[in-house]
């Protein structure tokens, strides 16, 4: 199973500093593997940058991948809900 670093390594290896919300780590784990493939696609671009995150108990939220460069010039790939009660609901997910 793929560990959550080799999300991060990714992102490394392309220069570039995962900005994410520790809920949204949280409930990423145990889907780490497709995540990592989402977020693959996205780099290479191959995909629209949507992930599907299933949440504990029923539905799923939509995940946006987002490249942007800091005010110091460093790139920068975001990960945030779609919509603005996506985090909320990953919230209430992790109890």
């Amino acid at each position: 199973m793929l560990s959550f670093e080799a999300v991060e390594e990714v992102c490394e290896s392309k220069q570039t500093t995962l900005v994410i919300h520790p809920a949204i780590r949280r409930a990423i784990k145990g889907y780490e593997e497709s995540f990592y493939v989402g977020l693959r696609c996205y780099l290479a671009g191959e995909s629209d940058g949507v992930y599907f995150l299933p949440l504990n108990g029923s539905g799923y939220v939509r995940l946006i991948f987002s490249k942007r460069v800091s005010s110091g010039g460093h790139n920068l790939l975001r990960i945030d809900p779609l919509t603005k009660e996506g985090l909320a609901r990953i919230k209430i997910s992790l109890g």
